[in-house]
């Protein structure tokens, strides 16, 4: 028996599979991901691509459909196979490249084992190809996204004239840091979407599989099909791109989404195609419908940062999972998961995080992700927590995300820099610290800003490792200016609030 094996994020129209349906004797639409069972998920997260694939389901023409659903206590993938391979042997198995490595290994284990040929495709979700990446990487000391971006502009001529970036420049990026406090415009309305039949049915086995997953479902507001997703991405084009540059990297409490575009998560199960969705961006360039910086940001999240992280899981799995630079062990604060802290920032993060499964970049990279790194939470816990909370998290995209550019707990191979902030940077871009309980403009008095200490406490304990760094010389050079009083009184504070909270 030839089977097509298709996870629940492998729903590109583009795919070899969707493409091919005809060649197989079987296909196996497969829910209960392994990873919905080890680590704790949102329930919403669950709900979106299981409903995804079950809409799916409804466009394949196909005579012999195997559909395993969720369950509450699944054997897992293997076991299922293993199965599925006594009732009526397998000859060979096609997939898309697995979006984590642990599916990979195991079906090509379990392929091996039972000598069965495997047949890995080319995930065309993506915009360029695995070799592409392994192409311009080879032989570089250091991979850095910004000319992996611009390599990618040229081969796909994605906002180019001709020989030169669109705008004269390649990266808008500094006129993508207005704060919130300068914001006049009011933020539209998010469309509801209507909640059909089948994702409610989905909801209830949700409920039933996984009744003590994190999040609710009350607030799902997510697009399950194709059609739907396709709405969402030109409402934002029509609604929130004009803004979406300007305050790309602002935080309001008045506002979680702002002018976010919430389209990865159908980018990262395929529903949407990301050139369909950067054609459609920059054909409002094109009319003088958006400016240059908010449409080259949209870009460079896609073409850019998303292209490039997946490059970097793929060439640097399976030991990229294990590394933890700053050798750093504190367990996770159970406030990551009830948001019960009186931090502002990270209350309301995490809220926004239970509420929608959803936070934007900068509240997991600057608030949770910089509370994690100055913290020294355990990296492998913190990415856990990243990869279960988030509607769009896959391990490809969450891993280096986290564990590279949030935690630094690569050493440097997504970010040349550790991306340590005090709580002045998060009070500069969003209104959340007058409603905080601590003062964010203290540093050592008793209702300091957390945030505050145990910066100054990252950079005493880690100068061993990150003085040498040419990128933190500056920074350096401000604690160097701090008398010694200074520094035991933000380590002795440090100690106590880790110890309190952990």
């Amino acid at each position: 028996m030839k089977i097509a094996l298709i996870f629940p994020d492998q729903l590109s129209n583009k795919s070899y599979l969707f493409l091919n349906l005809e060649s197989y004797d079987q296909i196996i639409l497969f829910e209960p991901l392994d990873n919905f069972y080890e680590i704790p998920h949102h329930k919403q997260k669950i709900a979106f691509l299981i409903s995804s694939l079950r809409h799916i389901k409804q466009e394949i023409n196909h005579p012999n459909i195997k559909h395993e659903k969720i369950i509450k206590d699944h054997p897992g993938l293997i076991k299922f196979l293993n199965n599925q391979n006594e009732i009526e042997p397998i000859t060979s198995i096609d997939t898309v490249q697995p979006s984590d490595h642990k599916i990979l290994r195991d079906l090509l284990f379990f392929s091996q084992t039972n000598s069965i040929e495997l047949n890995v495709h080319n995930d065309s979700k993506f915009i360029a190809k695995l070799e592409d990446f392994e192409y311009w990487s080879k032989d570089k000391k250091s991979l850095i996204q910004e000319f992996y971006y611009r390599w990618l502009r040229k081969k796909y001529n994605i906002l180019m004239n001709d020989n030169e970036p669109a705008g004269g420049q390649w990266n808008f990026d500094k006129e993508n840091r207005k704060s919130i406090k300068q914001l006049k415009d009011e933020i539209p309305k998010r469309n509801s979407l209507k909640t059909d039949k089948e994702t409610f049915d989905v909801m209830v086995d949700v409920e039933t599989s996984f009744p003590d997953a994190f999040g609710s479902l009350e607030n799902f507001n997510w697009a399950v099909t194709r059609s739907d997703a396709k709405l969402k991405l030109k409402e934002f084009i029509s609604s929130y791109l004009f803004n979406y540059g300007n305050f790309q990297d602002a935080m309001s409490k008045d506002s979680s989404l702002l002018f976010h575009s919430l389209i990865s998560p159908y980018l990262n199960n395929g529903l949407l195609c990301p050139m369909e969705a950067i054609d459609l961006v920059e054909l409002e360039y094109k009319n003088n419908q958006a400016p240059i910086n908010a449409v080259e940001g949209f870009v460079r999240q896609i073409l850019g940062w998303r292209e490039f992280i997946r490059g970097i899981y793929w060439k640097y799995m399976p030991q990229y999972k294990t590394l933890n630079f700053f050798d750093t062990k504190t367990k996770l604060p159970e406030f990551y998961w009830n948001a019960e802290t009186d931090m502002y920032c990270m209350h309301k993060a995490i809220s926004d995080t239970k509420e929608y499964a959803y936070s934007h970049h900068i509240q997991r990279l600057m608030v949770t992700g910089n509370f994690a790194l100055i913290a020294g939470l355990n990296p492998q816990k913190v990415c856990d927590w990243y990869l279960g909370v988030y509607i769009d998290a896959h391990e490809w995209v969450e891993l280096p995300n986290t564990l590279g550019m949030a935690l630094f707990a690569d050493g440097g191979i997504v970010g040349s820099k550790p991306y340590a902030a005090s709580g002045k940077y998060i009070n500069r871009m969003s209104n959340f610290c007058k409603d905080c309980k601590y003062d964010v403009n203290t540093i050592i008095e008793d209702d300091s800003c957390p945030m505050n200490f145990m910066y100054w406490n990252f950079l005493i304990s880690r100068e061993n490792i990150l003085r040498k760094n040419p990128r933190m010389s500056l920074i350096y050079n401000s604690l160097d200016k701090k008398d010694d009083l200074f520094k035991s009184k933000v380590q002795a504070k440090s100690k106590i609030f880790i110890k309190d909270i952990t």
